[in-house]
């Protein structure tokens, strides 16, 4: 992608012209929905395995999935608006 800027400014405009469009856009929001969802149920196999929440495995996943929405949306909601 930075190899754009090797071929001038017009290759480089095209490629921002390309990331900045909603399809491109949604695409880096899907792609940190599966970043928080991985971290943070890792986290909870983590807590879980190591015997800190083993009886609380299910109030563990939604406190964390709840948290992850409400990062996600911050992070969509600035995705979004920088397009």
């Amino acid at each position: 992608m930075l190899s754009q800027l090797l071929r001038g400014a017009n290759a480089w405009h095209g490629f921002l012209k390309l990331a900045t469009t909603p399809a491109f856009l949604g695409l880096d929001v899907l792609l940190i929905f599966g970043l928080l969802f991985h971290g943070l149920n890792g986290l909870r196999v983590a807590l879980v395995g190591s015997g800190v929440a083993a009886d609380r495995q299910k109030a563990l996943f939604w406190s964390l999935m709840v948290f992850g929405a409400i990062a996600l949306l911050g992070a969509a909601l600035h995705i979004m608006g920088s397009g």
